[in-house]
């Protein structure tokens, strides 16, 4: 009885390993279609995400894949890393996407503003350098003035400098605000290390800001434009001062004396 029970066992367990037998010599033969299918495989199409500022032709010439490339062969980390060469490009993603086409995902670094490192640079809110060069869409930025020993400083690279920080800071509070009071903002003038001065877009107008409590004085500012100015001929204006804690004071061009705003 005993035998009878070991030999049934052995032959189901022969009947098994010959039915997994087609089974593996399938699975095999798929992957050899299925290598021989990916090696075939066109890149027919690159699909761009994330580009905004930079030009797409741009990003094509920085990828530089050939037309007709065989996708299995496309090196996605030499691409990738063309890319992060670009200072506009802050992380990028490539995958192959079959059948057909290469997928590249970008996160592009925000210009705040354009400053004078010996020649015009844009900048970013990490403080980093951006080439100032033809982007896909029109970029009107304050410029950042004032600041000595920025000259020279390179491309893709944050800038150590606590009065950039503190006009980048200064936009940051504006756009934060109301994104009428950063455009309303035509120039930061850190005017070497004294009081900033900033300048509007419209009429040119100097605004005397002073140091610290940034916020406070552009909600100020922002206040006293919309109750008293906006009603009058802000092209009268000569200069706008913002140093004192509980008024904005004024100087108007046919003014003799100032005039004082108490908020």
């Amino acid at each position: 009885m005993k035998n009878n029970i070991i030999a049934g066992k052995s032959t189901s367990k022969r009947w098994g390993i010959f039915l997994l037998i087609p089974l593996l010599i399938f699975f095999i033969t798929l992957c050899i279609l299925g290598k021989k299918w990916e090696s075939g495989l066109i890149v027919t199409r690159v699909v761009l995400e994330g580009v905004h500022i930079l030009p797409e032709a741009q990003i094509h010439a920085l990828a530089n894949i050939p037309t007709n490339s065989i996708l299995d062969t496309v090196d996605v980390y030499q691409i990738r890393n063309r890319m992060l060469q670009q200072p506009f490009i802050k992380s990028v993603k490539v995958n192959r996407q079959y059948p057909d086409a290469v997928s590249i995902k970008i996160v592009e670094r925000e210009p705040i503003a354009t400053v004078n490192a010996g020649q015009f640079r844009y900048i970013d809110e990490d403080k980093v350098l951006l080439p100032y060069s033809e982007t896909a869409i029109k970029l009107d930025l304050p410029i950042i003035s004032g600041i000595d020993g920025i000259n020279g400083a390179k491309l893709g690279i944050p800038i150590s400098n606590e009065e950039i920080s503190e006009a980048i800071e200064m936009l940051q509070v504006a756009l934060e605000l109301d994104s009428s009071m950063f455009r309303f903002i035509s120039e930061v003038n850190m005017n070497g290390g004294q009081d900033i001065i900033i300048t509007s877009t419209d009429w040119g107008i100097p605004i005397i800001v002073g140091r610290g409590e940034i916020r406070r004085k552009l909600l100020m500012f922002q206040t006293f434009w919309s109750n008293f100015v906006k009603s009058e001929n802000a092209e009268r204006l000569r200069y706008i001062d913002l140093r004192f804690s509980d008024q904005v004071v004024v100087r108007w061009q046919s003014d003799e004396q100032q005039f004082k705003s108490v908020l």
